[in-house]
């Protein structure tokens, strides 16, 4: 299904290839990013209100860490050792294209994760609490249908959610329009940002990835396309909650950024070397580091959650290199490379979720030396949506 290849453009990130040399990290600092508002924010508080069922807060929490995945039209939370933790049927939204031309509508993986509970949009407007082992509980609907389509987040505390809704009944534009409320019972509701975007290659959308410090973190993406394969955000946006206003930013500058933010921030690889510069959710450099082997085709990096390691992609595109996955403990210290699989996210500090399975990083081996990373098998691949806990 086409749906099931858009999903994946998020999801497709391939890994450095070769045994890495001992890679070196330099620490440096630079001034903070622009915070400037955007003049487009505005705030209105709608009457009228719908309650919702079962409020998270009477649901037991889930513990542990886990890679979530979209597979077999199944959300499914992925153990560190590839079993399956949790499942439930999740149904894709009506909207597929922007137009008849049959251009994809790139749309934000349908997961939230809080620090609590992981949520999923079911269709075009039910948001959903994943109940463990293989049941799920409505919490509360956003806007969709047949010419809309909502991404959204869930606060790490349970409390809130964020929603961008994205119009395209439009001929030629597509209205976005973000709004922040009560997770349960749509109270406290506010519209923050609103805007409106061409449907060609200059058009981009909003995916509201996760919450910050009580402030949005939000991807910026092209909109609409006919070449899916590849896509990653073109920049990162910390913004308030409240107002939109935007406390940070994180542009790519001849290099790729993190498709999945960390806790800690995000980086943007080299395509040529796979130089990486990391972000912190200041928008402040904190380092620059690299898979320290040679190559090219470097397509993505992606930090753990606590920032201690990083690995690297590369390989994607015809002629590229087999894919293969990269990793460095920051510091520096143990590095890795595994061959024929694609991390696209990490589960802990030592596990790396994939599309096909969980890759084990030694990440507590002393020193600076190669070690050896292992695979185990998914009993069936599907596309990467995040990990648990949520919380950045």
């Amino acid at each position: 299904m086409r749906k099931a290849a858009l999903y994946a453009a998020m999801t497709a990130m391939l890994v450095a290839c070769g045994q890495p040399t001992s890679p070196t990290v330099v620490h440096f600092t630079t001034p903070s990013a622009d915070a400037s508002a955007n003049p487009s924010a505005s705030a209105v508080t709608p009457a009228g209100t719908t309650p919702a069922a079962s409020p998270p807060a009477a649901a037991s929490s889930l513990t542990g860490s886990y890679g979530i995945l979209i597979s077999g039209g199944h959300v499914e939370l992925v153990k560190a050792d590839a079993s399956i933790a949790a499942t439930a049927p999740i149904a894709a939204p009506t909207v597929q294209y922007c137009s008849s031309n049959n251009d994809g509508a790139m749309e934000a993986p349908p997961v939230s994760a809080s620090n609590r509970q992981v949520y999923f949009r079911d269709g075009d407007t039910r948001i959903r609490r994943l109940t463990p082992p293989s049941g799920a509980a409505d919490v509360t609907t956003v806007p969709g249908g047949s010419t809309q389509v909502s991404f959204f987040s869930v606060s790490p505390d349970d409390q809130r959610i964020a929603v961008v809704v994205e119009d395209i009944s439009a001929a030629s534009t597509i209205s976005l329009r973000l709004y922040v409320e009560d997770l349960v019972g749509h109270g406290h509701h506010a519209d923050i940002f609103t805007t409106t975007q061409p449907k060609g290659k200059t058009g981009t959308t909003l995916w509201p990835m996760g919450w910050h410090n009580g402030a949005l973190v939000l991807a910026v993406v092209i909109a609409c396309t006919f070449e899916p394969a590849g896509l990653t955000p073109s920049s990162w946006h910390v913004s308030n909650a409240s107002t939109a206003v935007r406390i940070a930013t994180v542009n790519a500058s001849n290099c790729t950024l993190s498709n999945w933010p960390s806790p800690v921030g995000v980086g943007c690889v080299n395509y040529s070397s796979g130089a990486t510069t990391l972000y912190d959710w200041a928008g402040k450099v904190t380092s620059v580091t690299g898979p320290g082997s040679t190559g090219s085709n470097f397509t993505q990096s992606g930090l753990s959650p606590a920032g201690n390691s990083i690995f690297f992609a590369t390989g994607a595109g015809i002629g590229a290199p087999a894919p293969a996955t990269g990793i460095v403990q920051l510091g520096p210290g143990p590095y890795a490379t595994i061959q024929g699989h694609m991390a696209c996210s990490w589960i802990d500090e030592d596990h790396l979720l994939a599309p096909d399975g969980v890759i084990q990083f030694p990440a507590e081996t002393p020193g600076n030396v190669h070690v050896n990373a292992t695979f185990k098998a998914l009993a069936a691949a599907g596309s990467c949506a995040g990990r648990f806990p949520g919380g950045l």
